[in-house]
């Protein structure tokens, strides 16, 4: 982290600001819907939404800054979890919807202080531009993540190829991995399809699935797939898979956010390949990106 950087932002500090964590039954919550519902460039319910994802009850929803020990400000909305990264547990804080009134924005800067004091691996997708420049004055590691929208037709199915859905409980009892276990335990909260994919009749070659079926521009079901235990396994039969799906969720329109490298997608006519920003602070060694505990589950 650029501490000279740092140090010249808390001599910015002024006496009547200040920041407090929020927690999901805060007396100040009523305070930041209200003051979320003022911005109107946000997506104020989808905002709403995101900040009920919990996976730490006992850490903040978000930051706010207030002015005058009265009036919030500003907020800086997170997400705490403990996650399992190549064996080891490691505290994380996905960091979204930063925002503060125009006039204030040069006090922003203390939203974040409380989360970067903790050491702990911190990462955000896709901020607005002006924030990116702070990101990397924070010395914020730049990544890139992609995903692919894909028109998907029928296509043979081999009998090789099973399902099962998260009601069953074999998924989770025997045949996952100590970390899928853990993700499917953390997310079995949230509404979204837990699911297993199995090959030749063993279970234990199989592919672990995290996805939401969602509506696009009001009418358009599109199968939104956010985590894959093996994205080599799921693009050499990804073809098969997706006529499964397709079967199942009846949509023939798929979104697949599982790379940090572009050239792992294959591409078609019927494919379109999207480039988004990705910033880590701290991040563990080989770390593989996905898109769990983040907004992007919600």
């Amino acid at each position: 982290m650029n501490k000279n950087f740092l140090n010249k932002l808390v001599n910015k500090k002024e006496k009547n600001f200040k920041v407090q964590p929020i927690f999901i039954n805060d007396i100040n919550k009523f305070g930041l819907d209200n003051f979320l519902k003022k911005q109107i460039f946000l997506n104020t319910n989808e905002v709403l939404s995101i900040i009920k994802i919990s996976f730490l009850k006992k850490q903040p929803i978000g930051y706010i800054l207030i002015k005058n020990e009265k009036d919030i400000v500003g907020f800086l909305g997170t997400i705490f979890s403990k996650r399992s990264i190549n064996e080891m547990t490691v505290d994380h804080c996905y960091l979204h919807s930063w925002v503060v009134f125009e006039r204030y924005r040069l006090q922003a800067f203390r939203l974040i202080l409380p989360i970067l004091n903790k050491n702990i691996f911190i990462s955000t997708y896709s901020p607005i531009k002006s924030l990116e420049g702070l990101y990397k004055k924070l010395e914020f590691e730049e990544d890139h993540f992609y995903s692919k929208l894909i028109l998907s037709f029928p296509f043979f199915n081999l009998e090789k190829i099973k399902i099962i859905q998260n009601e069953n409980a074999d998924i989770s009892q025997e045949y996952l991995s100590s970390q899928d276990k853990k993700i499917l335990d953390d997310h079995n909260f949230i509404n979204m399809e837990k699911m297993m994919i199995y090959f030749d009749g063993n279970k234990k070659n199989n592919i672990f699935i995290l996805a939401k079926k969602k509506i696009k521009f009001k009418f358009i079901p599109i199968f939104e797939i956010i985590y894959i235990s093996n994205p080599n396994k799921f693009k050499h039969y990804e073809k098969e898979i997706n006529f499964i799906l397709m079967k199942k969720f009846k949509t023939i329109l798929f979104k697949i956010n599982y790379s940090n490298n572009e050239k792992f997608f294959s591409k078609n006519l019927f494919t379109r390949i999207t480039k988004k920003n990705v910033y880590y602070l701290n991040k563990p060694k080989d770390f593989n990106f996905d898109v769990l505990y983040s907004e992007l589950i919600g």
